[in-house]
């Protein structure tokens, strides 16, 4: 009897060695592939052709796609509308590149934007000119700049 007590303690402790082991290694994955931090935001400014504020412009915004990855459509992270000056600001955001669409579908017009988002560079602003479908020009995107806070 006393053996069979010993060979269940033996196997219940090396069962929740097992489970404590295999739930740490998953913990330490998660640690490594999570971001380090999310505290960036980008402010977008969206403008017509005639450098004139483009109000209930809608935005989404994208994790930048590898070009091996170019197969998978990418989902937006998030998304949202210009207010009456133009702008909108995406926050909580982690370091990385970014992508962001801007269209305006009163006039079809749509613009783009390539950032990236750093520790040295966490408050980014960038302007998106959105063009008229109709005008051949995709709408182009004013180099992002960094802003003090």
């Amino acid at each position: 009897m006393f053996r069979s007590i010993n060979s269940l303690a033996l196997f219940l402790a090396l069962s929740a060695l097992t489970v404590f082991a295999a739930h740490a290694v998953k913990a330490d994955d998660a640690a490594t592939s999570q971001p380090s931090s999310s505290n960036g935001s980008i402010t977008v400014t969206v403008v017509d052709s005639d450098s004139k504020p483009v109000a209930k412009a809608s935005l989404k915004l994208y994790a930048k796609v590898k070009k091996s990855d170019s197969d998978a459509k990418p989902k937006a992270l998030d998304s949202g509308k210009t207010d009456a000056d133009g702008k909108y600001t995406f926050s909580g955001l982690a370091n990385g590149d970014y992508k962001i669409n801007a269209s305006f579908k009163k006039t079809h017009s749509k613009g783009s934007a390539t950032v990236s988002v750093t520790d040295d560079s966490a408050n980014l602003t960038v302007t998106i000119t959105v063009a008229s479908a109709d005008s051949g020009n995709s709408g182009a995107a004013t180099a992002p700049s960094a802003q003090a806070q």
